[in-house]
């Protein structure tokens, strides 16, 4: 868990931030292959009201939220009696009535009103190190991201250029956030620096006291206007940057009285007044306007392999 102390991760001089902003360059894997394929879009500017949230387990069972509600729940891998353990995420569609699901080779599996636009091992490419997935919004296209910073875009998502490609050598690079109108995207790692491409604006390094947990930052979510960022660490902490708002978290909280095990935030308001953390044991925590529709320990469901959240509407 780190240190007993409080992380009160500061913002690094922004001169401290490489200027990482790179225009389009040719695609490594802008794939358009669906072999093989199934039955973290920044959801941007929307009129959507979401009215409740899925989670997702590492092996691809969906826990719908509210329980009972008419919508939801579009399937799942155990439903499908697909036996894995390797996935590591999922992102919703701009209307709440689908989700993709990503496992940490790369595989790539469609419900509701998504279409799969390829995956990694369609493509014949073998790897074990995919951390994120976030779509385009169109529900035709995806971005994943490896921990080495490596971007593979299918369908209608733009590439714009990766770590590797700039000959940057990480490999603690944690998720991907994109700006709603595809132009740019960030790549959040684990020690809190915030690479930026395309159009995404550029953010200070977090940087955290001596003797602190400095690698536990795990994603974060982008505003409506595309102008801010939303981060959350392992802890709860959450850090917000250009016209975000800060609406609450646990930085001020002592360390003994803070989760350990946050995995999400789901900003899911179009005025970006409310946000939620999921935890790895199905716990939620809500923040501002966004409505808290029930956990999987309020139910006496004990867990501790969720991986991901997105926001969803009742009705079919």
């Amino acid at each position: 868990m780190g240190s007993a102390m409080r992380r009160t991760l500061a913002v690094a001089a922004l001169a401290a931030v490489p200027a990482l902003t790179v225009v389009a360059a040719q695609p490594a894997a802008a794939a358009t292959s669906a072999s093989a394929a199934t039955a973290h879009h920044a959801l941007g500017a929307h009129a959507t009201a979401f009215t409740g949230y899925d989670m997702v387990g590492s092996d691809g069972g969906v826990f719908v939220f509210p329980v009972g509600q008419s919508g939801g729940f579009y399937g799942s891998l155990p439903g499908l009696n697909d036996k894995v353990n390797n996935i590591i995420g999922m992102v919703g569609s701009a209307s709440g009535k689908g989700y993709y699901l990503v496992g940490s080779d790369g595989g790539v599996f469609a419900f509701g009103d998504v279409s799969f636009a390829g995956s990694l091992p369609g493509l014949g490419d073998k790897v074990n190190n995919i951390v994120g997935i976030v779509s385009t919004g169109t529900g035709k296209g995806y971005y994943l991201v490896g921990s080495d910073g490596g971007v593979f875009a299918f369908g209608d998502a733009p590439f714009l250029q990766s770590l590797p490609g700039l000959g940057i050598h990480v490999s603690n690079v944690r998720s991907i956030i994109t700006k709603a109108d595809l132009s740019g995207y960030w790549l959040i790692a684990g020690d809190g620096m915030i690479y930026n491409f395309g159009t995404a604006a550029p953010y200070p390094q977090l940087t955290c006291p001596a003797g602190a947990d400095c690698s536990s930052i795990t994603g974060g979510a982008v505003t409506s206007t595309g102008n801010g960022l939303w981060i959350t660490d392992n802890y709860a902490d959450v850090f917000t940057f250009g016209d975000a708002p800060f609406l609450g978290g646990f930085n001020s909280v002592p360390i003994s009285g803070s989760p350990s095990d946050i995995v999400s935030l789901v900003a899911p308001s179009p005025n970006d007044d409310g946000y939620f953390l999921f935890g790895a044991d199905g716990g939620v925590f809500n923040y501002g306007t966004a409505k808290y529709a029930g956990s999987l320990p309020a139910l006496g469901v004990h867990v501790t392999n969720v991986v991901g959240a997105v926001p969803t509407v009742s009705g079919s």
